[in-house]
């Protein structure tokens, strides 16, 4: 398949390094200045700007039309918040490709996922995920990690197996796309009250109840939101959501960080250089579970929507979960 990978952020740079080993690909970034250094230096110089790029084997792209009609495979890696304005006349163009999307956030356009954004605008295309636990910054490094590709298709599973899959990238195929998206979007709140409380000084003992509380959180949202039976423990769901809360390339949790130690939310997202997802993602599922009258079910989405979006006092709001986690 002729692939192509939309968005220059860390992600889309980790991906066009692992891809471009093996193949040619196509890159679609936003900023031409950014295009024009990388095709000088071969790095990306806002993000993960050590890391040496196969320039031989990319081929870069402002206009993303381009980058679309002459791929097979689009690869989607850009935030949430940028994909209504980036794809939403794009259906016609999308028509019989295969969509791997690895973006990790809800629409706040229209309060859906990714999947159905994409099925919305066209009935025409395959579509898988690809999710952790994996940080770009650690397979920029080429430390041993781990993804989870999520598709129906089975051929095409078996061939992103084949082209991730390398000494350091260890590939485990699923068939939960709308579960392990959701997933995704899941653990990027429960990150942010982790930074939050690891800002405020709570302790390692209350972090990992809190963890495992969001862990049971996250196994009841999956079950309202797209109920079926799976192993929340595999690495998808509990693995995606223990790197995001305890790593220190975390965005989320670093924003709940500076939201713990005082800073006001708008500045924390100023400060943060890179788009945290679970931001908006709080917003969003938090009013999709208030249409749904499930709330009740929710305490801790429903603790970090109060003191990111409401802007109530943290400690007063961590004080009164702490009771419903035992």
């Amino acid at each position: 398949m002729k692939i192509a990978i939309i968005g220059g952020g860390s992600w889309g740079t980790a991906l066009v390094s692992v891809l471009s080993k093996k193949q040619k690909v196509s890159w679609w970034i936003r900023r031409k200045t950014t295009i024009d250094y990388i095709k000088t230096h071969g790095r990306n110089t806002s993000y993960l700007k050590n890391l040496a790029l196969n320039i031989n084997n990319i081929s870069l792209h402002n206009n993303i039309d381009d980058a679309i009609k002459n791929n097979d495979l689009i690869i989607v890696a850009i935030p949430s918040e940028f994909l209504f304005s980036t794809f939403n006349k794009k259906g016609a163009l999308l028509n019989n490709k295969f969509i791997l999307s690895a973006t990790k956030g809800v629409i706040p356009e229209k309060l859906i996922t990714p999947f159905s954004f994409f099925s919305s605008i066209t009935e025409k295309i395959t579509y898988g995920v690809i999710s952790g636990p994996c940080h770009a910054e650690e397979v920029a490094l080429q430390k041993q990690s781990y993804i989870t590709i999520s598709t129906e298709s089975v051929n095409n599973a078996l061939y992103l197996k084949s082209i991730f899959t390398s000494n350091f990238l260890q590939t485990t195929l699923s068939s939960d796309i709308i579960g392990t998206e959701y997933s995704a979007i899941l653990k990027n709140i429960y990150a942010i009250l982790t930074g939050v409380c690891s800002g405020l000084g709570y302790g390692d003992n209350f972090i990992a109840v809190l963890i495992t509380a969001s862990a049971n959180e996250i196994n009841n949202l999956l079950m309202i939101l797209d109920p079926k039976e799976r192993v929340i423990t595999k690495a998808a769901y509990l693995g995606d959501l223990l790197v995001s809360c305890y790593s220190t390339h975390s965005r989320n949790r670093n924003l709940g960080f500076l939201i713990g130690n005082g800073v006001p939310v708008p500045k924390a997202i100023t400060q943060s250089q890179m788009v945290a997802e679970g931001y908006h993602a709080t917003a969003s599922i938090y009013k999709i579970i208030a249409s749904l009258k499930r709330t009740n079910e929710t305490p801790i989405l429903n603790i970090t929507y109060n003191i990111i979006h409401l802007g109530k006092d943290p400690k007063s709001q961590i004080n009164s979960l702490v009771p419903l986690m035992c």
